[in-house]
């Protein structure tokens, strides 16, 4: 059966710290796989405090998890100290990527690589809308200058 390969950004921008807690782990005695989901939007929610946004309140959009993949490399336990690396790819109209990679701080190996597709949301309207210009320069992908064709006489 062909698995899933999540590619980890170029760059990353922000990291979190998570200690794997006794609740986070399944009758296997290693880290759920609902528990590393709720890690990753936890990482999601602190990379864009760390902006200064909310996950309701950027410049005046929300923003919304449209998919999310995530390749399991190795397992965790209690008390491991996972990192937490947080990047952005692949900008489009409407939104973009957030891609992670989680590190087993002790071990340091990769726990998982994961990647949230996320789009901006205007709440008001009820509609997806495009990626505010200012966020795009915030995280160094600034808008793409139009080119338009000169018609010489």
């Amino acid at each position: 059966m062909p698995r899933i390969k999540v590619a980890v950004p170029d760059q990353f921008l922000f990291s979190m710290e998570r200690i794997v807690g006794l609740s986070d782990v399944n009758y296997a005695k290693h880290l759920d796989s609902v528990s590393m989901v709720n890690i990753l939007h936890e990482a999601r929610l602190q990379f864009l405090a760390s902006l200064g946004f909310t996950e309701s309140n950027i410049f005046g959009l929300g923003m919304v998890v449209t998919d999310l993949a995530v390749d399991y490399r190795t397992e965790s336990f209690a008390n491991d100290r996972l990192i937490v690396d947080v990047g952005v790819s692949k900008f489009n109209r409407y939104g973009f990527d957030i891609g992670m990679q989680v590190t087993n701080s002790a071990l340091e190996a990769v726990v998982c690589n994961a990647k949230l597709g996320v789009v901006f949301f205007d709440f008001d309207k009820h509609e997806i809308t495009q990626v505010p210009v200012a966020f795009k320069s915030m995280l160094g992908h600034p808008e793409i200058q139009e080119i338009q064709e000169v018609q010489v006489a």
